[in-house]
């Protein structure tokens, strides 16, 4: 997978998209319907944790007020 970081060849807008194949940039667009400009590539690998129970700590007494 690839992370690309590309911007609007009319409005300047920058955005990274994630693609599985570099050939699939040339297919993003930009929502004005100009096309992509590559600023930057770089290999992603996408990271997957295990769900786990959440476990909630009981809230901090409130202390009295210093004089």
């Amino acid at each position: 997978m690839w992370q690309v970081l590309v911007a609007c060849s009319a409005c300047a807008e920058e955005t990274e998209v994630l693609v599985g194949d570099l050939d699939d940039v040339d297919r993003e667009v930009c929502p004005c319907g100009y096309s992509y400009v590559v600023l930057s590539v770089s290999a992603f690998e996408p990271v997957y944790a295990e769900r786990a129970p959440l476990l909630e700590l009981p809230r901090p007494q409130k202390l009295p007020k210093a004089a």
